[in-house]
């Protein structure tokens, strides 16, 4: 028979106790009752009530009764206002105990509050048809076989004022650290809520709340509201040091959510929100769940276990899964799904600071695993989403199902992973807010598959990078534009139905037999990206003036490959041609293509230019491009170039090659024309800029009059910087030949070097980096190539003739080796009104006879200052050979200052021979020269000068004359061999000191 049970104040411990319903409830107790009971509780050691049931309540605001039956094992609230605020001593229910709250509606809210220093323990079980809260900053244990059966529950260490709860504003704040931990079973009623709330939060057990919420919270305050449908909303307003919020048991609310949340003041480094165990929001009758693991912007959320989100055997579609945080770790085993039977798949969401997708478990922590999303893009659409930084794939990520993988990055997309799926409908979308960095392959095979690239600011694709769009109905989509996706050549020959559409190739492309160029007569005005896919196999040819797979072209076209085809210019009299592998003539732009095996030839009977590239680049842009292959002119042939025939800046706009290279090789006829070239990267560059290139492949042609250079032709109002080559080039009788550049008129010239061999027969000016340099600069630039001209006018190391142009910083360390009546120089055949400054040359230097032989210069007509020659000078005879100049201001004058010779330099017989000059008519400041100087029969040797007819000051000679016996008939002496003109204030030191100051002063020597 049950037993009504009233509460009493107990003296002996200062707060209200469950009694017999006779028993008395009131009285007034002593000062020495209190202190007795005080002592009590000490001498009990702070042991917890007698009573397992809760003890001391008072009910501070609101109606209710509060009775004890069955002996104290089961207690109930009997609830008679809307809104009941009760103020306990302890709240705990002991195993096999139970408290039950009978509320007016489900909407009704008891609040119970822990005021004693006692954690709650609740092991049995807890009833209520309303919502209950507990506010206990000592902690809250809900123990294992714990039965808790509400409509909604908050157990919470934080505080709420009687005010706030009262205005049903559920703000909840405190400085509590304890901890609330449930290891039993909490259920809500259908639409429903459970909140655990404090600093640490840990289940173990299982909650569920169908249709509803469950939520654990972690932090030091918190904002709860309850929506039209009674379905709690929470917020987490307050940091707390270290807050945690972990699962390792069951959360459950299908149809409704799960909220693992938590704000922390602490390390950044630490978990603050950590599922290990599962937790289901799956689809019920049509609702959707969603999963929410939040770890605000401080400390790591580390997700494992398993997610599900799923509507499996039901109908409606997949739910969410979101993870988010400052840090995010998705553990190897991670196991989520978000399927659906009869509806869409839905997502994991994962966001962070910053994403990297790692390999394999062995590599560093990042944000997930390549495994971990291989294997769950089985089960669900995953996006991936970084807040502050990039989004970084270093692993593959393989899938086969209709699945879609999503990269959103508010910075920069890093694909260094290869990303293949198979799967019907599936798809890819790389979102970045700046740049989109593709270097691995992207493989949708799959029917119906797409691929999105969206970036803010730009996107490249690395040499190892290929997108395959290969099944049926593939889709492709950049910046929200839709492009046509080309499978075949008969889809790629169809270009011509729309010169202003946006393609991209789906796969490679075999062909074989004809191709006519795409446009014909038409300019291609749209958008071509090849996705690092390849056409090979074609022989392209067209009827129109320009020729290549696309005739001429003002849009963009990008990261496609061109393998062995070949391209031939028409046979009819067409006025001019343009000839290119790729594009005829370009005014758009191209970027990141490259050709190898593709062949190009002239073939027009009429005037032309070819190149490997591009014929024509008329104020056009190149970007990342390379050529391979053979390029033959004819006589009909202006410009010829490995990459670029020719190169124009013009009314609509600056051309421009950069980052570029050419590997072609040319040969052939070339009409005679000094206004076009012949360059292993580009033919003729009038007024373009060239930037950060180079070419490696041979360049010859069989004809006189050209320019030729291994890397430019002819280099007219341009700018070349940071420019290479490589390749051997061979020049002919009356051209201007250079490793780099043939001709170079009012241009400039910057941080470029060349290691070609250059061989010509008979040039007119042929150099290891420049043949003639004509009123232009050249600066910080190197030429490591031999030169050999055995019949060749001016023949340098750098440069074979400087007129009016501006050296400055310069090396030349080849072997450059002339014929007879030559002007050859370590570093300058002929420098005429030249300047060049800050220079040297190292190589050894040849002339035949009657020439102008220099360690430096050959024949200087301009200035020389701090300047340097090492290498050994010789000369047949009849020569001028000296250790720096050959012959100094013969003809315009010009001067010599701060500059040194150290090479060994001797002429053969009736030559002029000087450790520095052998013949100078002009001046010469403070140099100096320390090699031995030797000479044949009758020649005139000095250790500084062999004959000088012009000014000498403050200079010094120190090497060995190395004289023959008096029957040879040589002049010599240790500072000049003749004078004819004035020798100031200069000096002889070491081996100079052996012979006479001067072998015939005919002029001042003081």
């Amino acid at each position: 028979m049950n037993k009504i049970y009233a509460l009493v104040w107990n003296h002996s411990q200062g707060c209200w106790q469950v009694a017999h319903e006779g028993a008395r409830r009131r009285c007034k107790s002593s000062r020495k009752q209190i202190i007795g009971g005080v002592l009590a509780l000490l001498g009990m050691g702070g042991l917890a009530p007698a009573f397992a049931l809760p003890t001391g309540g008072a009910v501070v605001s609101g109606g209710a009764d509060i009775l004890s039956y069955e002996g104290g094992q089961k207690m109930s609230v009997n609830q008679h206002t809307d809104k009941l605020i009760t103020n306990w001593t302890d709240f705990s229910v002991g195993a096999g105990q139970s408290v039950k709250f009978n509320q007016p509606s489900a909407s009704s809210v008891a609040l119970n509050r822990v005021i004693g220093n006692n954690v709650s323990s609740i092991k049995g079980q807890v009833e209520a048809n309303g919502r209950v809260f507990l506010v206990n900053p000592n902690g809250v244990i809900f123990g294992q076989g714990a039965q808790v059966n509400v409509g909604s529950l908050i157990a919470t260490t934080q505080g709420i004022s009687d005010a706030d709860f009262l205005a049903g504003k559920y703000v909840f704040a405190g400085n509590s650290n304890a901890e609330i931990v449930n290891n039993g079973t909490l259920t809500a009623a259908q639409g429903g809520s459970v909140a655990l709330l404090g600093s640490h939060v840990r289940n173990d057990g299982t909650i569920k709340a169908q249709m509803g919420r469950v939520a654990l919270g972690a932090g030091s305050g918190f904002k709860v509201n309850f929506d039209g449908n009674n379905l709690l909303d929470l917020q987490v307003e307050g940091a707390a040091i270290n807050a945690l919020a972990q699962n390792g048991g069951l959360l459950k609310a299908d149809g409704g959510q799960v909220l693992m949340t938590a704000k922390s003041a602490g390390t950044m480094l630490q978990a603050v929100v950590n599922n290990q165990g599962a937790i289901e929001a799956k689809t019920l009758s049509g609702s959707t769940g969603r999963i929410i693991l939040d770890g605000a912007d401080a400390g790591t959320v580390r997700v494992g276990g398993a997610l599900a989100a799923s509507a499996l055997n039901s109908y409606g579609n997949g739910g969410v899964i979101e993870v988010k945080g400052r840090d995010v770790e998705a553990q190897l085993g991670t196991q989520v799904d978000t399927q659906a039977s009869n509806g869409q798949t839905g997502t994991w969401k994962i966001s962070s600071s910053n994403v990297s997708v790692n390999p394999t478990a062995a590599t560093p922590a990042g944000t997930a695993f390549t495994d971990t999303l291989s294997r769950n893009l089985s089960s669900t659409n995953i996006e991936l989403t970084s807040t502050a930084g990039d989004v970084s794939i270093g692993g593959p990520i393989t899938w086969n199902s209709a699945n879609k993988l999503t990269l959103n990055a508010a910075a920069d997309v890093n694909l260094n992973g290869a990303l293949s799926a198979s799967g019907t409908g599936a798809g890819v979308v790389l979102n970045a807010a700046r740049d989109l960095h593709l270097n691995d392959k992207i493989t949708l095979s799959g029917i119906n598959n797409s691929l999105g690239l969206d970036y803010g600011s730009r996107s490249s694709m690395s040499t190892d990078a290929l997108v395959t769009l290969s099944g049926a109905g593939a889709g492709f989509n950049s910046n929200g534009a839709s492009y046509t996706v080309i499978q075949n050549v008969a889809q790629l020959q169809n270009v011509n139905a729309n010169l202003n559409g946006l393609y991209v190739l789906g796969n490679k492309i075999a062909g074989y037999g004809s191709f006519k160029s795409i446009g014909g007569d038409a300019r291609f005005n749209g958008v071509f990206d090849g996705l690092g896919n390849t056409i090979s196999g074609l022989s392209v040819s067209n009827t129109g003036s320009s020729v290549g797979l696309f005739s001429s072209s003002s849009g963009s076209i990008s990261n496609v490959n061109l393998l062995s085809m070949s391209v031939t210019g028409g046979s009819s009299n067409l006025g001019f041609s343009s000839i290119g592998g790729l594009v005829g003539t370009n005014f758009g732009m191209i970027a990141n293509v490259t050709t190898r095996g593709v062949n190009v030839s002239a073939g027009s009977r009429s005037s032309n230019v070819v190149g490997g590239l591009v014929g024509s680049n008329l104020g056009g842009v190149i970007d990342k491009a390379s050529s391979g292959g053979t390029l033959s002119g004819n006589s009909y042939t202006n410009s010829i170039g490995g990459l670029v025939g020719e190169n124009v800046t013009n009314t609509l706009g600056v051309a421009s090659v950069s980052n570029s290279t050419s590997l072609a090789n040319i040969s052939g006829y070339m009409q005679r024309n000094m206004t076009g070239g012949v360059g292993g990267l580009i033919g003729a560059n009038i007024g373009g800029n060239v930037f950060d290139s180079s070419s490696q492949g041979a360049t010859q042609a069989s004809y006189t009059g050209l320019n030729m250079g291994g890397g430019i032709g002819f280099n007219q109002n341009g700018i070349v910087e940071r420019v290479v080559s490589s390749g051997t080039v061979r020049g002919s009788a009356a051209s201007n030949v250079g490793g780099l550049v043939g001709l170079n008129a009012n241009s400039s010239i910057s941080q470029s070097s060349s290691s070609s061999v250059v061989t010509g027969s008979g040039s007119a000016a042929i150099g290891g980096l420049v043949g003639l340099n004509q009123d232009s600069t050249l600066s910080d630039v190197k030429a490591r190539g031999n030169v050999t001209d055995s019949s060749g006018a001016n023949v340098g190391g750098l440069v074979g003739s400087n007129h009016r142009g501006r050296i400055d910083t310069a090396e030349a360390v080849g072997i450059v080796v002339a014929g007879n009546n030559s002007r050859v120089g370590g570093l300058i055949g002929n420098n005429y009104a030249g300047d060049v400054a800050h220079s040297v040359a190292r190589g050894k230097t040849t002339g035949g006879s009657n020439s102008h032989v220099g360690g430096l210069v050959g024949f200087n007509d301009g200035n020389l200052q701090s300047v340097e020659a090492s290498g050994d000078v010789y000369g047949y005879s009849n020569s001028f050979v000296g250790g720096l100049v050959g012959t100094s201001g013969n003809n315009i004058g010009g001067t010599i200052e701060s500059a040194s010779a150290s090479g060994n330099v001797k002429g053969e017989s009736r030559s002029l021979v000087g450790g520095l000059v052998g013949q100078n008519d002009a001046q010469i400041i403070n140099s100096s020269a320390s090699g031995m100087v030797s000479g044949g029969t009758y020649v005139t040797m000095g250790g500084l000068v062999g004959l000088n007819k012009g000014n000498v000051r403050q200079s010094v000679a120190s090497g060995k004359i190395n004289f023959l016996s008096s029957g040879y008939n040589q002049t010599y002496g240790g500072l000049v061999g003749a004078n004819y003109g004035e020798m100031l204030y200069n000096g002889v030191s070491g081996n100079a000191l052996l012979v006479p100051l001067a072998g015939l002063n005919q002029g001042i020597i003081r």
